[in-house]
């Protein structure tokens, strides 16, 4: 498990400023620049999750790009649960149970700031659901 952690984190190490990295199935860890490709992104996770009759949880969505999922006629708001930690650290331990019951589609995490320890765990978490687990970062760094 070693080599395969390393080689995650290695792959974190790459991010571009726009293009997604993929770790793996489970975790996508995406930079933002601007919020126009922000709202693109809400749009295109929901998109892509519609199919599975599932949430989508949005942990600490930006307002100004989540509105453009209301204007679109394609997308259900109402499998969109939106959560705000009000400025404080996510409890991860939270997130890894949403992620573990596979009630969620996906688990959208929005600036997380989160360690290597913490993205393996909910890399296991997700699998263990078969949850996508995705961070969205428009701040250029993980932690």
């Amino acid at each position: 498990m070693t080599t395969t952690n390393n080689n995650i984190f290695n792959n974190l190490n790459l991010i571009d400023t726009v293009k997604p990295c993929v770790a793996n199935q489970w975790l996508d860890i995406r930079e933002q620049i601007t919020d126009f490709e922000l709202s693109q992104q809400y749009v295109d996770i929901c998109q892509q999750h519609s199919l599975e009759n599932k949430w989508i949880l949005m942990i600490n969505p930006q307002n100004d790009s989540l509105d453009q999922l209301n204007n679109s006629d394609d997308i259900d708001t109402s499998k969109v649960l939106r959560v705000n930690t009000n400025k404080v650290k996510i409890n991860i331990k939270n997130v890894e149970t949403a992620l573990s019951k596979g009630n969620c589609a996906a688990v959208v995490l929005c600036n997380a700031c989160l360690n290597e320890s913490e993205l393996i765990e909910l890399i296991t978490y997700a699998q263990q659901g078969k949850t996508q687990c995705i961070v969205l970062n428009n701040n250029k760094t993980i932690h």
